[in-house]
């Protein structure tokens, strides 16, 4: 009986995939003055275990918003709020009666607009409470204004259509995105990227719906992106931030790596107006990955079992030894049900896989007792 129950312990506790739970906001100094590209004095400015993301600068340059995960909210848009961060003195204040997603400065910056349930929502920077600006608008996931009367929306929806809102319809046009909408500088369009199997493309639509491709994406990635003064693109995979200029639309040339352990899967690049800094979103670094991966399915296993009183099995990591695409997790099993205890080492195997979208995930694929 007391083998049944530990291998029926050990099929339930085994997780499919590690699991990343925390992303991080980073800001640096950026040179892009005679074609150059350099960035420096890159420094963590969230700071926070769990979700931080999606920034965006005031039009000033001076200061930025970002989405932060509240405490002990779960529900989508709402289990996130703002912060904004001053860049000359690293203050930093949490408007947490802003919640949801993307939060964005408004164009005289007196104002921002962030995206839960679906629309947009207005906040004033004094508090006020929000008002909706598209009430009719209910399964919007990101959002560019236009003007003060239409909008370009991405969809959440089954298609995932990039679609315009004129004020009163809505309407769907290009399928398959998997960005937001960008707003390309000194035109009347925007940029997305879509997704058809395997093959990502940048794509361009105008504010009269017409769409067209401007290249195929080489390398993985999540399709973010950020437009720079010289009219060129930044996209980044991994660690590596490629710029794709239009004249040479085939060419996605790597114009900085960056060393640093936790900026090896960036996700998000920002602007400021200026292009004088560069805001940037990264997974962590490795260890951190396995070891929130371990949390999670310590946390995972609880959940699982907790109908049955007196039942638990907690793995406590006493270290990971990292080579390559490999990792060896070593640490203390320990399992309990009623007046039972088992308590031996373990060790798990884990393996780092690439994904499409250009960061890495640790699967574990042996586990030892």
């Amino acid at each position: 009986m007391r083998h049944a129950l530990a291998l029926t312990l050990t099929l339930l506790a085994l997780p499919a995939a590690a699991q990343i739970l925390t992303t991080e906001v980073w800001v640096g100094t950026l040179d892009m003055r005679e074609g150059r590209f350099a960035v420096s004095d890159v420094k963590n400015i969230s700071g926070h275990p769990g979700y931080d993301n999606q920034p965006a600068f005031f039009p000033d340059g001076e200061s930025l918003l970002f989405t932060t995960e509240a405490e002990n909210v779960a529900e989508t848009g709402l289990g996130v709020h703002a912060v904004r961060y001053w860049l000359r003195d690293g203050r930093s204040q949490k408007l947490t009666r802003a919640r949801g997603f993307s939060p964005t400065p408004t164009a005289d910056a007196k104002q921002f607009t962030t995206l839960r349930e679906g629309t947009v929502w207005l906040h004033e920077l004094d508090g006020k409470p929000p008002r909706s600006l598209l009430p009719e608008v209910k399964t919007a996931g990101y959002y560019s204004r236009i003007d003060e009367r239409r909008w370009v929306l991405f969809m959440n929806e089954p298609e995932r259509h990039i679609a315009l809102w004129d004020g009163t319809s809505l309407k769907r046009i290009v399928p398959g995105a998997i960005t937001a909408p960008y707003r390309i500088p000194g035109a009347d369009a925007v940029s997305f990227v879509v997704q058809h199997g395997e093959t990502k493309k940048l794509m361009r639509m105008d504010f009269s719906g017409a769409s067209q491709e401007l290249a195929r994406i080489p390398f993985p990635t999540g399709g973010a992106h950020a437009w720079t003064p010289r009219r060129t693109l930044l996209m980044a995979s991994g660690n590596t931030i490629h710029e794709w200029n239009p004249t040479a639309p085939e060419a996605w040339p790597v114009v900085h790596r960056f060393t640093e352990p936790d900026l090896q899967g960036i996700t998000r690049i920002a602007l400021s107006p200026a292009a004088d800094r560069i805001a940037l979103v990264s997974v962590p670094n490795d260890q951190t990955v396995l070891r929130e991966s371990r949390d999670t399915a310590n946390k995972t296993f609880a959940e699982s079992v907790a109908k049955y009183r007196g039942t638990s099995w907690t793995r406590t990591p006493a270290s990971f030894e990292i080579s390559g695409d490999t990792a060896t997790e070593r640490g203390t099993s320990v399992r309990r049900w009623g007046s039972n205890e088992l308590r031996n080492d373990y060790t798990v195997t884990w393996r780092r896989v690439m994904t499409p979208n250009g960061t890495a995930v640790w699967v574990a694929e042996r586990e030892q007792y």
